[in-house]
């Protein structure tokens, strides 16, 4: 598809989408000669003509073997240490006890192993046994590393545990259909993770590795039938670093928690081929237009046939059932038909077909995610002068789900041609601002829970992100994932797992990579949500060669041309900024000192609820605060197992005195909203302007604890998450100022009042209002504006705030709210803001000073000192404000329903938090922390099963007592 291109060229300007593609053409480095062989089987066009008679459908005949199988562990074998320079061996080499006992021969008594689940992870079945303590529990995984983890010179979280030190072997029976007798017979595993051997029946099949998918096994010689099959695996001890390997890094214990998994994580089958069967169908929308839609579609046909055949494809596109407003339309089917030769082995084609009237596949936000199903179908065709093909010729078609819908990418505004990506993305010709979110896998164990998956991205969708970046640190994620965000309209960037400087050769298996990579492309590549590849995260300049990373991407490029490919990330125009918590620089100061066209990373982590913190802590750990180096329970949960990661989020935190642990949930989560919502606002007022968009750190986490999720690991918001919600509203007003506190009597408080509306269709008529209130929650200044209209995707000025602030004591602190409001008077947004809300003396202020950057490290006596330090601040200014009075109800009807919530008061309530209110499994909470103006009501709408109590909720706000209130069911 080399006439398909994700970009158009600019006359005298070159960029590095095409420094790269120039690259990834001259170039034909490859880590698999096989692969690298099919890349360049000519791909012949055929032409689409008018469909004949039905072809009947067929598939490849599968059988799952998912399900019962059983597992045991074994020693290891030594590869022995040897001393060439002596003449004399060393440590003589020995096989593990599986191997000197053959386990993986037929007839080994396997009453005594494990009953195991498979798909599985080594650590959840032995969880799930009652093997293994949950490593997520308290101390457990600590005690465990403390305990066994080797090698013991190793730091504590880079040790590897009993179970990570074992050889696993799984093993299997199964009978095959007799009717299978004399195929071809594959044995397929769509994930092992990391390495390990296969053995069918007492045969080697060989050593795979590589989790995302393979290996692929002819066993036709080695079936039995009419008597069992024993498949047999044995899973590798895990591998002691990441560093070169496509596995996600977390687990090995640089972030928090820890746990390599390793296992069968995906399922495994055995499948009867067909003689000729059409494989690894792709389409990509070349152009739309209002009327018609062109479309690319490849296809290879994989034939085992001795002589040549002539085989009509038979293809049909039909909307998906569910596309609303579509109507009688979702019964429509278009169809083509091609007429191919084929020979022998492995040839590609392509056809352009015209879809007429197409329903078109957009974000969240922008119209409906329409979805299309390619159904490819074929027969024999016979020629005269060649005769027939003897005998019964099975031929297996191929179907996919794809979205009509186009993506391109255009340079920003003073984008840096041989520096910048063209970092504009372009849905079906709609420039796009993007808010989106880092995305970590949700389970160390592997856990692949459809259950999770629907509650994370229902959550992303509702939470306004448009678009997840898959982390370079996590997993290439699957099908299950990529149909979700398909049908929610959340865009993915997925990264492949490199993580800060991957080796080249020989440090990294580039065949593993090009297996990897190849499979991973093909599988995902027609998911309309999939809009950019990524070589992996923070690998920072290359040395020359790059091979792994430049590897990565010419399979990218070759196999799906239609989406850009980024090397790393940040790089080419994009910035993570971890100057903010890790550096530790005031949060305005670094980011405004680090402008960038698209963020990739920014934020700061936050603890969980109370309620999420006693399902992996007895509740009793709660009433000690501060931690100290020997509470090894929160110290298993916080990054890197030490008390610097609470440390870090104080200095941004501080808002009031931390002396519990309630308080310091509270006041991270507020400082983690907060800092999510001043990037977010300062690059959204370039929207239009040379800024394209961002994606925070991070949506969701992997292991429970002190973590950047807004969501935790059980699925909980933060409050942080509502903070971040409000800042990704579609059409939103709101602030950008220099400085968050500071302020003193007699400046002149600036601010600059934005507005956005992105939509397809901008905002016309909008009203928009600023009100600054004093510490006494009295009106300093307060403007409208009438009658706003809004381009679509642009970010509007709406005004320069400027106020000769008053004495010091109306000032601590000030409180800023802006609404948005439609035409017809329906809020579109609001925004409140406070400034000088964290009263820091002196010299807390000169320690902070002190400690920044390779200095932000509090070990022994340090950190006793900072937790004194930030225990003695004065009460909190936004806790001290004058109090109102909040009037509230909650009325249910089956699962929906809706809290009533009226600020009765004479003053504005700031931060109205409605507690306790169940987030979890399908309970999902449509608003929370926010304020409200002197007699304004808010509806709050929700979902929750009706059996779920809502008896124990509270809402309050800062400054004014919480209370619970009567339920009204209908």
């Amino acid at each position: 598809m080399a006439d398909i291109h994700y970009y158009r060229p600019q006359p005298g300007k070159v960029y590095l989408d095409e420094l790269q593609d120039e690259a990834f053409f001259r170039s034909s480095l490859h880590g698999d000669a096989l692969l690298e062989a099919e890349s360049r089987i000519p791909v012949r066009s055929v032409a689409a003509m008018p469909p004949q008679a039905d072809l009947s459908e067929s598939h490849a005949e599968v059988m799952s073997l998912s399900g019962s199988w059983r597992m045991l562990d074994s020693e290891p074998a030594d590869p022995g240490e040897p001393a060439p320079s002596t003449g004399w061996f060393g440590r003589a080499s020995t096989a593990s006890r599986g191997m000197e006992e053959r386990w993986y021969e037929s007839g080994v008594d396997r009453s005594s192993w494990h009953k195991v689940t498979v798909p599985t992870t080594v650590q959840r079945a032995l969880v799930s046994s009652g093997l293994l303590p949950d490593p997520n529990w308290n101390t457990n995984m600590i005690d465990e590393l403390e305990e066994h983890g080797e090698p013991k010179d190793f730091p504590l979280w880079f040790r590897r545990t009993r179970v990570e030190q074992r050889e696993w072997w799984f093993a299997k029976t199964f009978n095959l259909p007799e009717e299978w007798r004399g195929r071809q017979l594959t044995l397929r595993f769509d994930g092992i993770d990391y390495s390990g051997t296969v053995f069918v029946n007492g045969m080697s099949l060989g050593h795979h590795k590589g989790m995302f998918g393979g290996p692929e096994l002819d066993i036709s010689g080695l079936a039995q039938f009419g008597k069992p099959n024993e498949l047999v695996v044995r899973i590798d001890p895990a591998p002691q670093t990441w560093n070169g390997l496509l596995k996600g890094s977390p687990g090995f214990g640089w972030h928090y928690g820890h746990l390599i998994s390793m296992g069968i994580w995906r399922d495994v089958t055995v499948r009867a081929e067909p003689e000729i069967a059409i494989r690894d169908p792709y389409v990509a929308t070349m152009w739309i237009s209002p009327d018609e839609a062109r479309l690319c579609i490849e296809y290879t046909v994989d034939s085992r046939l001795e002589q040549r055949a002539d085989i009509a494809i038979e293809g049909v596109l039909q909307l998906g059932k569910g596309t609303e407003g579509e109507g009688s339309r979702q019964d429509a089917k278009h169809r083509f038909r091609n007429h191919v030769e084929i020979a022998y082995g492995k040839q590609r084609f392509r056809t352009e077909v015209t879809l007429p009237a197409p329903c078109l596949w957009w974000p969240a936000g922008y119209g409906e995610q329409s979805l299309y199903c390619l159904t490819l179908t074929a027969g024999l065709q016979e020629k005269e002068q060649q005769g027939p093909v003897q005998g019964k010729v099975r031929i297996a078609g191929a179907s996919t789900v794809f979205g009509v819908r186009t993506i391109e990418m255009e340079p920003a505004k003073d984008a840096k041609p041989h520096e910048h990506y063209r970092w504009q993305f372009l849905v079906n010709g709609v420039p796009l601002f993007i808010k989106g979110a880092n995305w970590c896998w949700p389970d160390p164990m592997l856990e692949q829970s459809e259950e999770t998956y629907e509650r994370l991205l229902e959550l992303a969708r509702r939470g306004h992100v448009q678009m997840l970046r898959a982390w370079g640190g996590g997993l290439v994620e699957g099908d299950y994932f990529y149909r979700l965000c398909d049908e929610k309209g959340i865009m993915v960037y997925q990264e492949f797992p490199l993580c800060w400087g991957p080796p080249d050769s020989p440090y990294t298996d580039l065949g593993v990579i090009d297996r990897q990579v190849t499979q991973s492309v093909k599988a995902l590549r027609n998911h309309p949500s999939l809009v950019m590849w990524g070589g992996g995260n923070e690998n920072g300049v290359h040395g020359g060669a790059d091979e792994g990373l430049f590897l990565v991407g010419r399979r990218c490029r070759q196999l799906d041309p239609s989406r850009p490919f980024h090397r790393t990330d940040p790089w080419g125009g994009s910035v993570h900024n971890w100057n903010v918590y890790h550096g530790g620089e005031p949060l305005d100061v670094a980011t405004l000192a680090m402008p960038s066209v698209f963020y990739g990373e920014f934020g700061i982590p936050s603890m969980t609820s109370r309620s999420s913190c006693i399902r992996f802590m007895p509740e009793e750990e709660l009433e000690a605060f501060p931690p100290t180096e020997d509470s090894r329970g929160w110290m298993a949960h916080l990054h890197q197992f030490g008390l610097k990661d609470v440390i870090k989020v104080m200095r941004y935190a501080a808002y009031g005195p931390m002396t519990t642990w309630d308080a310091y949930i509270a006041y991270s989560q507020t400082a983690q909203g907060d800092s999510i919502r001043f990037t977010a606002d300062v690059q959204r007022a370039g929207a239009g302007h040379g800024k394209t968009g961002f994606c925070y750190y991070k949506l969701t986490d992997l292991f429970p604890g002190h973590s950047w999720g807004v969501v935790d690991f059980y699925g909980a918001p933060k409050l942080s998450y509502y903070r971040a919600k409000q800042a990704c509203r579609p059409q939103n007003a709101f602030l950008v100022y220099g400085k968050i506190d500071g302020w003193l009597p007699g400046e002149s408080f600036t601010a600059d009042l934005y507005a956005i509306s992105d939509t397809l269709t901008g905002l016309k008529g909008a009203r928009i209002s600023f009100v600054l209130y004093d510490s006494s929650l009295d009106v300093m200044l307060s403007r409208s504006y009438d009658n706003v209209s809004l381009q679509a995707g642009f970010a509007y000025q709406v005004d320069r705030i400027q106020y000769a602030l008053p004495s010091a004591e109306s000032i601590q602190p000030l409180i800023a709210a802006v609404t948005l409001h439609e035409e017809n008077g329906t809020l579109l947004s609001d925004q409140w803001y406070w400034f000088n809300a964290r009263s820091k003396p002196a010299e807390l202020l000169e320690f902070e000073q002190r400690h920044t950057h390779r200095d932000n490290e509090y070990p022994g006596e340090l950190a006793v000192k900072a937790f004194e330090l930030y225990a003695g601040l004065t009460d909190a200014p936004l806790k001290s404000l004058p109090e109102t009075s909040l009037e509230w109800s909650i009325e249910r009807k089956g699962r929906l329903g809706r809290f009533r919530i009226r600020n009765s008061g004479e003053r504005p309530a700031i931060r109205v938090i409605i507690e306790h209110f169940p987030e979890e499994g399908d309970c999902y909470l449509d608003d929370n922390d926010f304020g409200l103006f002197p007699g304004e009501e808010r509806v709050v709408l929700f979902e929750a099963d009706p059996d779920r109590s809502l008896q124990d909720i509270i809402v309050g706000a800062w400054n004014a007592q919480g209370a619970q209130a009567a339920i009204t069911c209908e």
